[in-house]
């Protein structure tokens, strides 16, 4: 039905809002705008604005449109698309004549268009800093809410941050560079490592994010701590302040990695999770957090507790004490991942001090530390269900003469092996914090010092299913 706006404008001398005239607002609810009449008027418009201008097209026009009439006359148009596979309602383009651009009227179009989302989808719109209307200011009036910043748009939502949260992962994802110092990124891993120390805190574990393995990468004084040592003058004697560690000279799986990996590559009916080298807390207490159930081996019982005591308020997720080279997993999974040691670069000690029989990183040869691994991804992959993804987080070390293993390129060859496709291939890049300091002594020798780590992502099935079978992620 037609609405009445008052349109005021501001008496220069005084200030007071002075009444000019009433507008007769109309606003009128498109299905598509193809075969609707408005196709002209809504292409002209949008040419004319700029920014809308895709709303011009005709694959664009097949989408829903909520049009503006002004004294009967077409003076705006917001168009929509409602996606029911992903669940979500796409606010597009909009525009209102040149000559009268309004914020109020503004206002009351959009309010139109929420009224048309009768699902309960979250709903999304992507908008530039530097438009008058179509503006961050403008839709925070109206309850929406910027989920990201990037590039001069913003990313919003009406609706809740849970509902977008795939799309946030997936924008600090775009492709297989996964730059994990950007803020977004810092963010949401800042999150996760609060959720993880107030377990720690709850449960009595002492530096949950690595429990169990202070030290085991670079002892008790690793490169961190001579970066961030310093020296001081005090009473005239120079006094030495002994720097600190970073992640307790541990390696530290990231809990956003594990977050993207597990709703990435989880199938939309999936629900279990296998972890045949289990490793630190993080991808198991991200598992429980979305509900799926988690199951992983590890060979020591010290890490097993640690763990277990901080996901204990998690329904299913548990690491059982076992060699996975001998161990076959007792039912089927939908998911399986891996962060596996790297040969020789950490060591790994059980309770009281003792290095467990066959931990990897004790064998006495690449060789026998290789195929000790492999051995348990074939008992794994016994209990991979088909169309699923096995994901390995890994990296190369080096030789004692300095020669890369070449343990990346032997996962390859091993699933391919396997009958598993190689699906994707991504780098995770780290901060570079110690790795400049290192590089003043490595690049003599010609090193450059590593500052990645590889995802691979391998596919058990046939691929030409994972769009039916795996969940949609909408509108970006």
């Amino acid at each position: 039905m037609p609405k009445t706006a008052v349109l005021l404008k501001t008496e220069p001398k005084t200030g007071k809002l002075l009444k000019l005239f009433e507008d007769k607002i109309e606003f009128i609810y498109l299905p598509t705008v193809i075969g609707s009449g408005y196709e002209e008027q809504v292409a002209k418009l949008a040419i004319e604005d700029g920014v809308a201008y895709r709303a011009a097209r005709k694959n664009m026009q097949i989408h829903s449109a909520i049009v503006l009439k002004m004294n009967n006359e077409f003076s705006g148009f917001f168009t929509f698309q409602v996606n029911h596979l992903a669940k979500e309602f796409c606010l597009l383009q909009s525009a209102m004549s040149l000559d009268k651009k309004d914020k109020e009227v503004y206002g009351m179009m959009v309010k139109e268009i929420i009224k048309q989302n009768t699902f309960g989808y979250p709903m999304i719109m992507t908008v530039s800093t530097k438009h008058d209307l179509e503006c961050p200011p403008v839709f925070e009036s109206l309850g929406f809410k910027t989920y990201l910043d990037l590039s001069g748009y913003a990313y919003m939502v009406y609706g809740t941050m849970d509902q977008i949260r795939m799309k946030r992962l997936c924008h600090a994802t775009m492709t297989n560079a996964w730059t994990t110092t950007r803020a977004d990124w810092l963010k949401m891993k800042k999150e996760w490592n609060e959720k993880i120390e107030e377990a720690g805190k709850k449960y009595g574990i002492a530096n949950p994010k690595f429990a169990s393995r202070d030290g085991c990468w670079q002892g008790s004084n690793g490169m961190s701590n001579v970066i961030l040592s310093s020296k001081t003058v005090e009473n005239g004697e120079i006094k030495h302040n002994n720097g600190k560690s970073f992640n307790g000279n541990a390696s530290v799986l990231d809990p956003v990695a594990c977050e993207v990996i597990l709703r990435m590559f989880m199938p939309e009916n999936g629900c279990r999770v296998y972890n045949p080298f289990g490793g630190g807390v993080q991808f198991g207490f991200v598992t429980g957090s979305n509900n799926y159930e988690y199951t992983a081996t590890e060979i020591r019982q010290n890490q097993c507790d640690a763990n277990n005591a901080l996901c204990q308020e998690f329904v299913n997720v548990k690491w059982i004490k076992a060699d996975s080279s001998k161990y076959v997993p007792h039912q089927n999974y939908d998911l399986m991942f891996s962060c596996p040691p790297y040969y020789k670069v950490e060591e790994y000690l059980d309770y009281n001090e003792e290095i467990p029989e066959g931990e990897l990183n004790n064998m006495a040869t690449y060789e026998q530390f290789r195929d000790t691994l492999f051995e348990g991804y074939k008992n794994a992959l016994k209990r991979l269900n088909d169309n699923c993804f096995f994901v390995i987080m890994t990296g190369d070390s080096r030789d004692k003469n300095g020669a890369y293993y070449g343990c990346e390129a032997e996962h390859e060859l091993f699933f391919k092996d396997q009958g598993l496709a190689i699906y994707n291939k991504i780098v995770y890049l780290e901060c570079e914090f110690t790795r400049l300091a290192h590089a003043k002594v490595t690049l003599n020798y010609r090193k450059f010092p590593k500052r990645e780590q590889k995802i691979l992502c391998f596919y058990k099935g046939d691929m030409s299913k994972i769009k039916d079978l795996y969940p949609p992620i909408g509108r970006l």
